[in-house]
């Protein structure tokens, strides 16, 4: 069988009291074994979309409990013997041999190791012998080849913090492709964090299950769907489900103040994230001087005047410095109870919340869109919802009550 990519994940089964041990004075033994269930579920989902062969080489377990907790349309294999450098050498000694010409192996540990890393990884080796990943720590998240070169796992202090300097010497010989420094999670300040996605809902059933779908992919996330009293089975959608009247400002205001996370994601139910969503969340509010980010906005169909509509919505995000709620807004929860969160108003509660988020710092708009449903358009027309859109702003502009700019808008 031929099978030019062999994508390999090195992973534990999740045993209690036996994986991330070094977290477990933090999190517990419960706590380390499900971040480290998590973590495999999160790379898996990684490696799925990357297209290659994919095979789990673990430890722990059986097969069958493998197979039940991964899924049985995986290849799975016993790491066997021997300390990490002979596992892997035999890893890739197999793989050659049954007709691979590119392998990598990855590990669970770093869940920043997005998709389309591995998939800059796998281009790499189309014209290089190897690829490394490196890690904040010393060592390496992800290494690939294009043919065996055994000496790279020999004669290597493993677990130390110069596995990287070391194999990378033993490299010398061969062309090699080092991708961006990543963490591995080891300690808990290794941990990204937490992102609390809140989505506030009403009669949203036929479009919430894809937004929830894409809202999954992320990794350490909580998920608050806000229901303002939907009659059409919204409620029954998501595994936790809060209620909540009074319209969306009071809905995102709700979920906020039972998020967990450092950082709030203000979604709406009918708008999908992009790729990689949770790390360029994380990446731009990395950024201390950043008060609020929100992805380009994209229509989901094609109609009339829809790049008119996508061109103007960002040119106004971007240099104007005003995205709006179907772009997804997202900012540190610190932040969103200094700005004293939504205004309690029934409309242009996003317009208001971004312009007082401007005294606490940038609003940046970053490259990727956020895909939102055109259906609006499609049901009233380019020109209808545009000419809306423009007479809320300048009604609210020249005082007109939100109550009243409401009961215009649903009118």
């Amino acid at each position: 069988m031929n099978r030019p990519s062999q994508l390999v994940l090195f992973t534990r089964f999740p045993e209690f009291g036996k994986t991330k041990t070094r977290l477990i004075p933090y999190l517990g033994a419960e706590g380390a074994t499900q971040l480290q269930k998590e973590m495999t579920e999160h790379t898996v989902r990684q490696a799925r979309k990357v297209d290659a062969e994919i095979e789990i080489r673990y430890t722990g377990g059986s097969l069958e409990k493998m197979k039940a907790w991964l899924g049985d349309d995986l290849g799975y294999t016993d790491q066997g013997e021997g300390d990490l450098g002979e596992r892997m050498e035999r890893t890739f000694s197999d793989h050659f041999k049954e007709g691979a010409e590119q392998v990598i192996i990855i590990g669970s540990d770093c869940p920043s190791n997005h998709r389309e890393n591995i998939k800059k990884a796998f281009l790499s080796l189309e014209s290089i012998d190897c690829v490394i990943g490196p890690a904040h720590d010393g060592g390496y998240y992800l290494v690939g080849l294009s043919k065996p070169a055994s000496q790279l796992f020999q004669g290597i202090d493993w677990g130390e913090a110069t596995v990287l300097a070391q194999t990378l010497s033993a490299a010398s010989s061969l062309s090699v492709h080092q991708l961006k420094v990543l963490h591995d999670v080891d300690l808990p300040e290794d941990l990204p964090p937490k992102i609390s996605v809140v989505i506030p809902t009403l009669n949203e059933a036929d479009q919430l299950p894809q937004t929830l779908e894409r809202v999954k992919e992320g990794f350490n996330i909580e998920i608050l769907v806000v229901d303002g009293g939907s009659t059409d089975g919204t409620q029954g959608i998501a595994k936790r489900t809060l209620a909540c009247s009074g319209g969306r400002a009071a809905q995102q205001n709700r979920g906020a103040a039972t998020a967990l996370g450092e950082i709030l994601l203000f979604l709406h139910a009918d708008t999908l994230l992009p790729d990689g969503w949770d790390w360029i969340i994380r990446d731009t509010l990395a950024d201390p001087s950043i008060a609020l980010g929100a992805f380009l906005f994209k229509v989901d169909c094609d109609f009339s005047g829809r790049k008119f509509i996508e061109d103007t919505a960002n040119w106004r995000s971007k240099a104007g410095g005003l995205p709006y709620g179907d772009q997804g807004l997202f900012l540190r929860n610190e932040i969103f109870d200094q700005a004293g969160g939504f205004p309690d108003q029934p409309i242009m509660e996003d317009y208001t919340f971004v312009r007082t988020l401007r005294h606490y710092g940038k609003i940046v708009t970053v490259s990727q869109p956020a895909i939102t449903s055109g259906r609006r358009w499609r049901k009233h027309g380019v020109f209808k919802v545009t000419l809306v859109n423009k007479l809320m702003v300048i009604g609210y502009h020249f005082g007109i009550p939100p109550a009243k700019l409401a009961r215009l808008y649903r009118r």
